[in-house]
């Protein structure tokens, strides 16, 4: 089955990173890029998502700022704040939100785990 996946990170190289990982785990899914919140607030309004990750540090607003808006147009999405910033104030606000917490660097392991492998 198809899934939807929107991956939110203002570093291209980041986003190709996971893209891959997806797809080569599921060549059927879909994979949409954001290169910061207000593009994926936008892309949330055009499609229905099944995951969704979010950077934290993007010019504008960060991933947590984002999320609310994010939430309430994808109240089916799973989403995951990815970020290499591990204090434990920034995890509670993501866990506090309803978002999953990936730690960064990015790793096969934990793309796939997000999304069920």
């Amino acid at each position: 089955m198809s899934k939807k996946v929107l991956i939110v990170d203002d570093s291209m190289v980041s986003r190709l990173m996971i893209k891959e990982i997806i797809s080569t785990a599921h060549p059927e899914w879909q994979c949409f890029q954001a290169a910061n919140a207000d593009v994926a607030v936008n892309e949330c309004q055009d499609n229905e998502f099944d995951y969704i990750t979010l950077d934290l540090n993007m010019p504008g607003r960060t991933g947590l700022e984002a999320a609310p808006d994010i939430l309430a147009q994808q109240e089916n999405a799973k989403v995951a704040l990815l970020t290499a910033n591990i204090q434990s104030a920034v995890k509670e606000k993501a866990l506090g939100l309803g978002l999953e917490y990936v730690a960064k660097p990015i790793s096969v392991d934990r793309i796939l785990e997000f999304v069920g492998h």
